[in-house]
């Protein structure tokens, strides 16, 4: 497994990831091919994830 995917994946699901930053953070790393499309997918889906959630755990 790529450093900088478990890296990211990491700090996505990290409470305090700026979600913001994180997405442009991904879309470099794929533009320098520091992760490939496929680890890329994964992380916006599980950055997608984590978002929901905290947005349904402020909401209760």
């Amino acid at each position: 497994m790529n450093m900088t995917y478990s890296a990211a994946r990491l700090l996505i699901t990290n409470q305090k990831c700026d979600y913001d930053e994180m997405a442009t953070n991904l879309s470099l790393f794929l533009m320098t091919k520091r992760i490939n499309q496929d680890e890329y997918t994964k992380l916006c889906a599980l950055m997608d994830e984590q978002q929901n959630k905290a947005t349904d755990e402020t909401q209760a």
